[in-house]
């Protein structure tokens, strides 16, 4: 069953992966059309699009928060893990077990907050240039919580079944 979990995992971080890849690439492409447009205007009577600014901005929304999956997968945030290494290995081993939970439950929270508050407000409010419902853009906190969640959890059973050699 680990196994299982563990290849669905890896599988959802695969597509984490070109997913971030692709936003990127576009975002970089909208944000590069925007400073030749700008610098064109000077010379051409041309409309600057005000719209590419915006999309770029959701697109590096949906990097962090879906991308931040791929961080906890890999296990590689920032940490102090000075004082974590002083400690024994049964009081470090429930210290990077509380830390996981903590982790868990944060994302859990962010989740239920986001499926409970987003759909209300969302659905009201509209993009500034672009006029599609904010609630697009406020999904990627419920999709990439989903996804930190589910990770966090393969974490923290790659703790317990290993014993506690995963770093914290």
């Amino acid at each position: 069953m680990k196994e299982i979990f563990s290849e669905f995992l890896e599988f959802i971080n695969d597509i984490v992966k070109k997913f971030c890849i692709i936003l990127t690439g576009s975002m970089t492409f909208l944000v590069l059309l925007q400073v030749v447009m700008r610098l064109l205007v000077r010379v051409l009577p041309i409309k600057v699009p005000n719209w590419t600014e915006e999309l770029s901005r959701y697109m590096m929304i949906y990097i962090a928060f879906v991308g931040a999956s791929n961080g906890i997968r890999e296990w590689s945030m920032v940490g102090v893990d000075f004082l974590l290494n002083k400690f024994p290995n049964k009081a470090r081993f429930a210290m990077n077990l509380a830390i996981r939970v903590t982790i868990l439950a944060f994302w859990i929270v962010i989740v239920y907050l986001g499926i409970n508050i987003f759909p209300k407000v969302g659905i009201k409010q509209f993009s500034a240039s672009m006029g599609f419902p904010l609630f697009y853009a406020q999904l990627s906190i419920i999709i990439g919580g989903v996804i930190c969640a589910l990770q966090t959890i393969g974490q923290t059973v790659k703790l317990i079944t290993e014993g506690g050699e995963v770093n914290a």
